[in-house]
C-alpha cells in the first residue's frame, strides 16, 4: 500500500517542526547565542525537509518489512470463478468484514 505524496509532505514538515527545535535549543546551550541557533536551525530545517522526503518517497519502493494485502495473490479474470469467489468471502471473513 502506498501513502499519498501529500502524506510525505506533511510527515516531513512535523517532523521538521520538531528536530528544528531540538537542533536550535542544543546550539543555543552550547552557544549562548540566539541568531546563530536560530540560523542554523532554518538551514537545517530547509536542507533535512528535502532529504527527508526524497528517502520517504524511496522507502515507499522498497517491499521489505511491509505487510502483504491478503487478497495480493489473487489473479481476477472479468468473470471471477465460484471458487474465486469463495476465496474472496472467506478471507473478508477472516479479515473481519463479513
Amino acid at each position: 500500500m502506498e501513502d499519498y505524496k501529500i502524506r510525505s509532505i506533511v510527515k516531513t514538515v512535523s517532523w521538521r517542526v520538531l528536530a528544528t527545535l531540538a537542533t536550535m535549543l542544543i546550539v543555543f546551550a552550547f552557544t549562548g547565542e540566539a541568531k546563530l541557533s536560530i540560523g542554523i536551525g532554518l538551514v537545517e530545517a530547509f536542507s533535512k525537509m528535502i532529504l527527508y522526503y526524497f528517502h520517504e518517497r524511496l522507502w515507499l519502493r522498497i517491499s521489505w518489512g511491509k505487510l502483504k494485502h491478503p487478497l495480493a495473490d489473487l489473479v481476477l479474470n472479468k468473470e471471477l470463478s465460484p471458487e474465486d469467489k469463495e476465496i474472496i468471502r472467506q478471507r473478508l471473513k477472516d479479515l473481519g468484514y463479513m
